[in-house]
C-alpha cells in the first residue's frame, strides 16, 4: 500500500483541480496521458499583463482551488543586518471607491492609437476637463475616476481637429459609460487576511498601476513595465542596433504590512534594451544587410535595387519562376518595426505604420514589386478613375521623384505600401533577436554597475518619476516615499567545507577559498587508463601541449586523481571534418588502450561556439564518450590554477566528488533533490523546449544525474512523458545506490513565472506523485520551491564586500516579500562584477516542514557544494545543474550543427520571427501542433554499451 507524509504546519497538502462542467480534454503531444486542454494553462481573463501581480492573481476560483504555502515563520537565528532594497513603501493610499468606465468607439478602429487619438481630441478633453479630478486612461477600452459621471456619448471628427476636411471615416462616435464601482478598501482588507483574493483586488491592483504609470507615460515612452526617455544613456552596438538604459517601475504588494507599511511598494530598477537605431529606412536596410553577410558591407545604394531584385528559381515540375532573393529574404527580420512617413505634405504627420511584410508576386518578373510596377486605381474628383504607378503617383501628388524607384515596397499592418525612402525608422523600435557574441560583450559592459552607482541611478530614476508632482497620484490620495527603505535582515553563517583526508575549508564571509594542498573528496573511482589530447587546427604545438599534460596529471594527482596511463596526443589540422575527427581520435584511443576512451580533452583555437558544439555533439550522441574542452591560450599559460579548475570538472565527470558541507550530516531521514528547467529557443528561431531534470544520487546530495528531453514548443509544464521517462529512471537508479526509498524531496523548479505557479502545483506535481508511487510503491513528503532570478529587487547593504554588494548569506524576509505566502529572497555568491542578484524562492508547497532557518540554511549551505567552483553559487546547486543540463542538451538536436558563424546568424535572419519568451505570464504553451522530434540518445548504434551507461551516470554536462 502507498504511504503518505503527513501534512506539514505550511498548509494542506494541494489537490488536483477538477475539470468544470463541460470542459473538454485533450491529449497533448507527448504528454502521454490526458489532461486539459491547452485552455487549461491560458491566464485568467482581465489580468493586466504589465502589472507586476502574485501568484495568486493567476489562480481561477472556478478552475482551481489550490492553497499556497503559507509563511510559518521567520528566521530566528543569525546575525541582524541591515540592507536598503531598491522598493519604494506606499506610505498613504486613501481607502476610497473609485469608478470604472468602458470606453467604445464606433466603427471600432484598427489600431489602438486611434483610441488615444480620439480620447486626446478636444472635443473630448474639453468635456473631462470639467470634471473635478483627473482621468486614467489604459490607452484602450477603461478609464478610471473618482468622478462619478453618466454616459458620455461625443462624436469626433479627428480630422476637423487637426483642421483638415472631413473624411466620412475619420469620424467616430466616442462612448464612455460607469460600469462598476472599484472597491480600495478590498485590497487593503485582502492585504491584512480578511478576505481571499478575487476580482475585486484584482480591479484594484490593476488601477493602482494605471495610476502609477498615467503621468511618466506622458513624457516618456512605456515598454511593458519600462519607460525610456530621449535623454537616456544609450550606447551604439552596429549600424542598426543601439542599447539604451530604462526606468523599471512596478506596483507591488509587500509584507510592510505587518510592519506599519501599506502593505504597497513600488520596485524601481535600472533596466538595459537593445533597439533598431532610429534612420531613414533605406539607410536601415543597407546597414542591416551589412551586418548580416561580410560580402553586403560595402553595396552601394545604387546596386541595392538588383541585391533585393527577384531571382529565377527552378520549380517543383522542373520549370523557372521569379523568387526571393537571399538579401529580399534577411528582409523579413525588419518585420514589426514601427515608422512614419516624411514624404511631402506628411513632415509633421505623428502617424505611425507598422511593417507586416515586403512586397513580393512574381507576376512582377526580374523588377519586382517597386514603385515602378505597382499600380493601383486612383478615383478622380470628377468621378472617373486613372492608373497610376506609385512611382508617377508621388511624382504627381507629393511632387516627389523617388530616387530608388525599384526597391521593393513596405507592406504595413493596414494594407498600405510605401517606397523605403519616404520611411523615417522612429527610436525605441525594441530589437527582439538574441545578439551576436561581439554585440553581447558590449551589452555586457553597458549594463553592468557596481552598487554605488546603480543606487545612485535608481534614485535619479526615482527623481524623474516625479512622485511628488503627479497629480495622477495625489488625486487618487497615493503618497510613495522617495527614499530606500532600511530592511531588517539576517546573515547566514556560511558552513565549513570538507576535502579529502579529513581537511575541512572555512570561507567565512569572503565566498572564495583554494585548492593549493586539497585533495578531492573523492577521486575518480576507476584510475584513467584510456584517454587523449586532441589540438584541432594544430592550434598549439607539441612542447606546449606536453608541459600542459604534465601540470595537469601533476595537479590532478595532487587533488587526489588517479592517473595510470599516459594519454595518447593527436594533431587535427585545420579543415578536418570535426565528425570525422571525434571518430578517428576515439577509435585510435580505444584500440591502443584495449579499452573504452574515459575521457578525450579538445584544446580549441577559441570560444567560436559551433567548433565546441560540433565536437560535444558527436562524443556525445555517436560514441557517449565523456570530453573536456581547453582554450588553447590557457593551454599555453599552463597555470595551476586553471589546471584545478579543470580538474574540479575532469573529476566530477569521471564520477568522483569534489567537496561537501562538513558537520554532521544535515538530513535526519533519506533525502532528494530534484532540479527542473525547461529552456526555450530564441525568439527568432522556432525550436522545441528542453526540458532537464537533475537528482541527486548520494547522502549529502552533492552528486547528481541528469536527463533531458524536448518538451513540445514554447511550453514550460514539463508533459507527463518527460516526468515518466526522465525522472522514473533516476529514481530507480536512486534506489539502488541507497538502498532505501526517500522519505523528503525537495523540487527545485526554475524558470516559472508567477503566473505558471499553480501549473507546477496542478500538473508537474500531480505527475511526479504518480512517478514516485509507480517505481518505488510509496509517495515521499515533497516540498516545492520555486527559484528565480528574473526580477528587479537589489540589496545595497549597510556594510558588504569591497564593490559593495552584499556578503554571502544576506537573507531578506521582510519588507519586499509576500505579505503571508512563503518566500525569501537569499544572496548566497560573490558578484564577480556589477550588482548581486539575489534569488528569489517561492516555497509553494511545502510537505516536510522544515523550519525557516532550517530550509534557508540548507539552500544556502549547499551552493557551497556545486563541483566545479572555489565559490558558493547563486542557485540552488540543483537548479544550476539543470540549467546547465538544459544548456548542453540543445546541441542534442537531431539537426546539423551549423559550420560557420555568419551562416548561423544568417539562419536566424531567414527565419520568421518568433514566439513569446520563456518567462511570459499570458501563456504556457504556444507553438506548432504537433509533438518535436525528441533528442538523439547519448550514444549512436556502434557506442559501447559500457560506454553509454557510464555516460548517462556520470555529470557529463558539468
Amino acid at each position: 500500500m502507498a504511504s503518505r507524509g503527513a501534512t506539514p504546519s505550511g498548509g494542506a497538502p494541494s489537490q488536483p483541480g477538477q475539470p468544470q462542467p463541460g470542459s473538454t480534454k485533450e491529449k497533448l503531444p507527448g504528454a502521454g496521458e490526458t489532461f486539459w486542454t491547452k485552455d487549461y494553462f491560458k491566464v485568467p481573463e482581465g489580468i493586466n499583463k504589465r502589472c507586476d501581480l502574485p501568484p495568486e492573481a493567476y489562480t481561477v476560483k472556478e478552475r482551481y482551488d489550490i492553497p499556497f504555502t503559507r509563511r510559518p515563520g521567520y528566521s530566528a537565528t543569525g546575525d541582524n543586518i541591515k540592507v536598503q532594497v531598491n522598493q519604494f513603501r506606499v506610505d498613504k493610499a486613501i481607502n476610497q471607491d473609485v469608478w470604472q468606465f468602458d470606453v467604445s468607439i464606433s466603427p471600432t478602429p484598427l489600431a489602438r492609437i486611434v483610441y488615444k487619438k480620439v480620447w486626446d481630441s478636444n472635443t473630448i478633453q474639453s468635456k473631462l476637463q470639467s470634471c473635478k479630478d483627473p482621468w486614467i486612461y489604459d490607452g484602450h477600452k477603461l478609464a478610471w475616476s473618482k468622478n462619478k459621471v453618466p454616459e458620455l456619448r461625443v462624436t469626433v471628427d479627428l480630422d476637423a481637429e487637426e483642421g483638415k476636411p472631413s473624411r466620412k471615416n475619420n469620424t467616430f462616435l466616442f462612448q464612455l459609460k460607469p460600469t462598476s464601482k472599484i472597491r480600495l478598501e478590498s485590497l487593503f482588507a485582502y492585504l491584512n487576511g480578511q478576505m481571499g483574493w478575487d476580482n475585486s483586488v484584482l480591479e484594484c491592483m490593476s488601477f493602482f498601476d494605471h495610476v502609477l504609470r498615467q503621468g511618466p507615460s506622458e513624457t516618456m515612452k512605456l515598454i511593458k513595465r519600462t519607460f525610456f526617455h530621449q535623454g537616456a544613456e544609450n550606447m551604439q552596438l552596429n549600424q542598426v542596433t543601439e542599447a539604451i538604459k530604462g526606468i523599471y517601475s512596478a506596483i507591488r504588494i509587500n509584507e510592510s504590512i505587518n510592519s506599519g507599511g501599506s502593505g504597497l511598494g513600488v520596485n524601481v530598477d535600472v533596466t538595459n534594451q537593445t533597439f533598431w537605431i532610429g534612420q531613414p529606412f533605406e539607410q536601415l536596410v543597407r546597414n542591416f544587410l551589412a551586418s548580416v553577410d561580410r560580402k553586403w558591407q560595402h553595396i552601394r545604394y545604387p546596386d541595392m535595387a538588383n541585391l533585393l531584385a527577384p531571382v529565377q528559381t527552378s520549380t517543383a515540375s522542373g520549370g523557372q519562376t521569379w523568387g526571393m532573393s537571399e538579401a529580399f529574404k534577411a528582409l523579413r527580420r525588419l518585420q514589426n518595426i514601427r515608422f512614419r512617413v516624411k514624404h511631402r505634405g506628411k513632415t509633421q504627420d505623428k502617424k505611425e505604420y507598422k511593417i507586416k511584410r515586403f512586397d513580393f508576386d512574381s507576376q512582377y518578373g526580374a523588377k519586382g514589386a517597386c514603385a515602378k510596377t505597382v499600380e493601383f486605381d486612383k478615383l478622380m474628383p470628377d468621378g472617373t478613375t486613372r492608373r497610376y504607378s506609385i512611382f508617377d503617383y508621388y511624382n504627381e501628388q507629393y511632387k516627389a521623384k523617388l530616387q530608388f524607384g525599384n526597391w521593393p515596397l513596405i507592406v504595413t499592418t493596414k494594407a498600405g505600401k510605401f517606397p523605403f525612402e519616404v520611411c523615417e525608422v522612429d527610436r525605441f523600435n525594441p530589437y527582439p533577436y538574441k545578439l551576436d557574441s561581439e554585440q553581447t560583450q558590449m551589452m555586457i559592459k553597458f549594463a553592468v554597475q557596481r552598487p554605488t552607482q546603480r543606487k545612485q541611478e535608481v534614485m535619479k530614476a526615482v527623481s524623474m518619476l516625479n512622485w511628488g508632482a503627479d497629480k495622477y497620484l495625489q488625486s487618487c490620495g497615493i503618497k510613495i516615499k522617495p527614499e530606500m527603505p532600511m530592511v531588517p535582515s539576517k546573515m547566514i553563517k556560511n558552513p565549513l567545507i570538507e576535502f579529502g583526508a579529513k581537511k575541512t575549508v572555512d570561507p567565512k564571509v569572503s565566498g572564495r577559498w583554494d585548492l593549493r594542498g586539497i585533495k578531492f573528496l573523492k577521486g575518480n573511482p576507476v584510475p584513467l587508463t584510456s584517454w587523449a589530447f586532441v589540438t584541432v587546427d594544430r592550434c598549439v604545438d607539441k612542447p606546449t601541449l606536453a608541459n600542459f599534460i604534465s601540470l595537469f596529471k601533476t595537479t590532478y594527482k595532487g587533488h587526489g586523481g588517479v592517473i595510470q596511463t599516459e594519454p595518447m596526443t593527436f594533431e587535427i589540422p585545420s579543415g578536418q571534418d570535426h565528425a570525422q575527427t571525434v571518430s578517428d581520435v576515439y577509435m585510435a584511443c580505444g584500440k591502443q588502450n584495449k579499452q573504452t576512451p574515459q575521457i578525450i580533452f579538445f584544446v580549441l583555437r577559441d570560444k567560436t561556439a559551433w567548433v565546441y558544439d560540433r565536437l560535444k555533439k558527436n562524443a556525445d550522441c555517436r560514441w557517449a564518450c565523456i570530453t573536456q574542452m581547453l582554450q588553447s591560450a590557457h593551454v599555453r599559460k599552463a597555470q595551476a590554477q586553471y589546471c584545478s579548475n579543470v580538474s574540479m570538472k575532469v573529476n566530477s565527470k569521471l564520477g568522483g566528488q569534489t567537496s561537501r558541507v562538513g558537520g554532521a550530516g544535515f538530513f535526519k531521514v533519506p533525502t532528494m533533490m530534484i532540479g527542473v528547467d525547461v529552456s526555450h529557443g530564441s525568439p527568432s528561431q522556432l525550436q522545441p523546449s528542453v526540458a532537464s531534470i537533475c537528482v541527486s544520487m548520494d547522502k549529502d546530495a552533492a552528486v547528481f544525474e541528469a536527463a533531458v528531453q524536448t518538451n513540445d514548443y514554447r511550453t514550460e509544464i514539463l508533459t507527463a512523458s518527460n516526468v515518466n521517462n526522465m525522472l522514473g529512471p533516476m529514481i530507480r537508479t536512486w534506489v539502488q545506490k541507497n538502498k532505501t526509498v526517500p522519505q523528503h524531496v525537495f523540487y527545485f523548479r526554475d524558470g516559472v513565472s508567477e503566473g505558471q505557479f499553480i501549473h507546477v502545483m496542478e500538473y508537474e506535481f500531480e505527475q511526479v506523485k504518480k512517478v514516485f508511487q509507480l517505481v518505488t510503491n510509496a509517495i515521499p513528503k515533497i516540498t516545492i520551491i520555486i527559484a528565480t532570478k528574473r526580477h528587479h529587487i537589489r540589496f545595497f547593504p549597510e556594510k558588504g564586500d569591497k564593490n559593495g554588494n552584499p556578503l554571502p548569506g544576506t537573507l531578506v524576509e521582510r519588507e519586499v516579500t509576500h505579505p503571508f505566502y512563503y518566500d525569501f529572497y537569499l544572496c548566497s555568491h560573490v558578484a564577480i562584477q556589477g550588482t548581486a542578484r539575489p534569488v528569489h524562492y517561492n516555497v509553494i508547497h511545502d510537505e516536510v516542514g522544515y523550519k525557516p532557518d532550517d530550509l534557508q540554511r540548507m539552500i544556502y549551505h549547499q551552493s557551497y557544494q556545486y563541483c566545479r567552483s572555489t565559490t558558493p553559487v547563486s542557485l540552488h546547486p540543483a537548479v544550476y545543474y539543470a540549467h546547465l543540463a538544459g544548456y548542453r542538451a540543445r546541441i542534442h538536436e537531431n539537426k546539423a550543427v551549423t559550420d560557420q558563424v555568419p551562416h548561423q546568424v544568417k539562419a536566424q535572419v531567414m527565419s520568421k520571427p518568433g514566439l513569446m519568451a520563456k518567462h511570459d505570464n499570458t501563456s504556457t504553451t504556444s507553438g506548432p501542433t504537433g509533438p518535436p522530434p525528441p533528442l538523439l540518445p547519448m550514444g549512436g548504434p556502434n557506442a559501447r554499451e559500457d560506454a553509454k551507461l557510464t555516460f548517462k551516470h556520470t555529470m557529463w554536462w558539468v
